[in-house]
């Protein structure tokens, strides 16, 4: 990749460079750049993949601004990673960039033990190396929002920043060359008086899709429904468009989807404003419109692929077969559990893994819920044509392009069911974008709520933790009608699930397995219709066709034509950055915690170890524990018997279980990290003294946190430890690789 020579570099008041995994920390990096050149302070925005010379750029550089995501197990994303290296070259003298000041604003989840570890890294390397901080970094957490840091981070970053160009450099940024404050919108004297116009400009045979514009749209106090008359502070949006909200009703019940009745939906908590109607509003700026669509081929059922690389991929892609489906747990248990066998291509070169790997499945978007997207949008008639993106022109957005991820020549149909995803939750950005095409005054008063800085809890509990989607939005949104350009623009790309691999190598060549629950979003849960997850839902329907059929769902179809059977594909690739692997000695102990689910890797490892064994007998072999917990012995034990046989063979020596909703559960012990605690000192001297390795597999939120604290009490109270002499012990086993998480939210 070509580097980034000094002249790139040195013209600019600030490097702005971003580490990004998915693409959150670049458009961030991107916002910063655009509020930068507003200020007048230039800006020099790259990739830190764009770095070849990464530390001898930066000698040239005296302001420099990182957002930097976390990915994995507190590791760089794949395109910082000879960054990261370069900076941590141990030949650096300690003052290589004391002429350097920096701020990071670091991405990533408090989910996770090592919370934005990647930004922290830099920041403390940098300033080991003489750099100075001139703004207090910035650590956001995806777990309760990034924007919950990132909106206030911005807000004092400018005067920071102009304060430091001032003083460094003693050239004069004027004072009031202020941003616009177009965030800032007076609400108090809106009337009734709205124009919205939807342009169509026809050009030959072809058809341009220009964005809708909106002048003088302001709010209708009286159209706001008083819910209650003792207080006046609080409105509820009463339906205006009792027909739109009928047809959407109509086609969720045409595609089988368990969608809210409209009296429902009225009385969705997002729906009850906050403010009185004469508060005023700090909303954020517009991102401006930069896409455009043409019409370029009237001929339909077209689809062209795109060819954007993939997430951590570290092969390339291969079309696998569905070989089984199995059901793991009972039919009263609270989740269901599935094993899905997968078959390999002859090829298999392509798919080399080692147990304990992970793989991602690449996923569409659900038929039905793109149908009903396109017929809220208006646009089901032209969702098989061809079109052709392009940037708009005089667009006012710097650096504009097509989302790599998006094809430039394809059907909508394609893009929203392949390309884009319609189930993220709508960052701020795309709700802005939204009330910007909602015609209901009432509607657009809410949606102004939700994104503006007094809103801020507003959108976290009612948008955020609620997990709506887009489709939600606009179900609940019913005038909202934005172009489809305005969606292609903010929503994310459709990323690839990612799942264990429960299998050996050395046991089955031709097949990969692996483990999960269904995911169940019931529309309790304040969503406008019930759902299973995309890649788990899939599966499961899978599973219920297989049954429906009366096929036998717990056998193999190894001896039957698979086309004939159970015809459905599944492309897949290995993910990289693997670490959770078996030890390379096979005397090193390992200690195993993975409750539910998280079994899954573990019982790869075993059958692994019983087949290298079996090979050779006279190999000594570490002990190996397994801590597993579930919530019932009935109806979600995992692998009872197999894993019972792994215990009778010696494959394993130990392995503790715990159920946390058995009514026998005693002294205490209800979960992993119980039985952790009450075995302490012998897993404690296999830390210690015997240099174990430990792997923890299963729910990121509670249980791994939960495990990890359970291992720094046991240090205290087993090795003499102080409890930051512990942790920094476990500390530095992560950084040994032995102290490793496969783990999820």
């Amino acid at each position: 990749m070509t580097g980034v020579g000094l002249e790139a570099v040195d013209p600019a008041d600030v490097l702005l460079l971003y580490a990004s995994q998915t693409g959150n920390a670049k458009l961030i990096a991107e916002d910063i750049r655009e509020k930068c050149e507003s200020e007048g302070v230039s800006c020099c925005l790259r990739c830190c993949s764009q770095l070849q010379q990464h530390l001898n750029n930066l000698h040239q550089v005296t302001c420099l601004i990182l957002v930097a995501a976390t990915t994995g197990d507190g590791d760089p994303p794949d395109t910082a990673r000879k960054f990261n290296q370069h900076l941590h070259k141990k030949d650096q003298p300690r003052d290589a960039l004391s002429h350097l000041s920096y701020t990071v604003l670091g991405l990533g989840d408090t989910n996770y033990n090592n919370f934005c570890n990647f930004g922290k890294t830099i920041d403390k390397r940098l300033h080991s190396l003489g750099a100075h901080r001139f703004y207090d970094c910035g650590w956001a957490d995806d777990g309760t929002g990034l924007e919950v840091v990132i909106e206030p981070w911005m807000e004092g970053l400018f005067p920071a920043l102009k304060k430091f160009l001032i003083q460094k450099k003693g050239s004069f940024i004027s004072q009031d060359s202020t941003m616009e404050d177009a965030s800032k919108t007076d609400l108090s004297n809106y009337s009734c008086k709205e124009k919205v116009t939807n342009d169509v400009t026809t050009i030959g045979n072809n058809e341009m899709f220009i964005h809708a514009s909106e002048n003088n749209l302001e709010t209708n106090k009286s159209s706001l429904k008083v819910i209650d008359e003792s207080v006046t502070d609080h409105v509820c949006i009463a339906p205006e468009d009792n027909d739109s909200t009928q047809r959407t009703l109509a086609i969720a019940g045409k595609y089988n989807i368990d969608i809210l009745s409209q009296e429902e939906i009225q009385c969705l908590p997002i729906k009850l404003c906050s403010f009185p109607l004469d508060k005023k509003l700090t909303l954020p700026a517009q991102s401006p419109p930069y896409l455009t669509l043409e019409c370029v081929d009237n001929s339909e059922g077209r689809t062209i692929q795109v060819n954007s690389p993939l997430p951590s991929a570290a092969s390339q892609v291969v079309e696998t077969h569905v070989v089984s489906v199995r059901r793991l747990t009972s039919a009263d248990a609270v989740k269901t559990a599935l094993e899905v066998t997968l078959r390999l291509p002859k090829d298999q070169d392509r798919f080399a893994y080692e147990p304990g790997d992970s793989f991602g499945i690449i996923v569409k978007n659900k038929e039905n819920e793109v149908e009903i997207l396109l017929n809220l949008l208006g646009i089901s008639d032209r969702a098989d044509k061809i079109y052709e993106l392009s940037v708009l022109p005089n667009t006012k957005k710097k650096a504009a392009a097509v989302p790599k991820f998006i094809p430039v020549k394809s059907s909508l149909r394609y893009i929203l069911e392949h390309c884009v995803d319609i189930r993220s939750v709508p960052k701020k950005p795309l709700v802005r974008a939204l009330l910007e095409y909602t015609s209901s005054p009432s509607e657009k008063r809410r949606l102004q709520e939700l994104v503006s800085k007094e809103g801020a809890s507003e959108y976290t509990k009612n948008i955020r933790e609620a997990n709506l989607t887009l489709l939600d939005l606009l179900i609940i949104f019913g005038s909202c009608k934005p172009p489809v350009t305005t969606l292609l623009e903010h929503l994310p790309r459709l990323q690839p699930r990612a799942y264990s691999i429960i299998s050996s190598p050395l046991v089955d060549s031709e097949n990969i397995s692996f483990v999960f629950n269904v995911v169940e979003i019931p529309k309790e849960n304040t969503v406008t219709y019930a759902r299973k997850g995309i890649c788990t839902g899939w599966l499961f329907s899978v599973y219920n066709e297989l049954a429906s059929n009366g096929t036998d769902l717990n056998t193999t179809f190894s001896g039957l034509t698979i086309s004939e059977k159970c015809n459905v594909c599944a492309t897949i690739y290995l993910r990289s950055n693997q670490n959770f692997h078996l030890p390379k000695d096979l005397a090193t102990p390992i200690i195993m915690i993975g409750p539910g689910t998280g079994v899954a890797p573990f019982v790869g490892f075993l059958r692994h170890r019983q087949k290298i064994m079996a090979s050779n007998p006279n190999d000594i072999i570490g002990k190996s524990w397994l801590f597993f917990g579930c919530r019932h012995k009935e109806h979600d034990f995992l692998y009872k018997e197999e894993i019972e046989r792994f215990q009778d063979e010696g494959i394993l020596n130990h392995f503790i279980v715990s159920f946390s909703r058995e009514t026998t559960a005693c002294n205490g012990v209800k979960y992993v990290q119980d039985n952790i605690l009450k075995h302490g000192a012998a897993l404690a001297s296999l830390l210690v003294n015997e240099g174990a390795v430990v792997y923890v597999c299963g729910d990121a939120h509670n249980m791994a946190k939960d495990v990890f604290e359970a291992f720094v009490s046991i240090l205290q109270a087993n090795c003499n430890q102080t409890e930051n002499s512990a942790r920094n012990l476990l500390a530095q086993m992560q950084i040994e690789k032995r102290y490793l998480q496969d783990v999820w939210t």
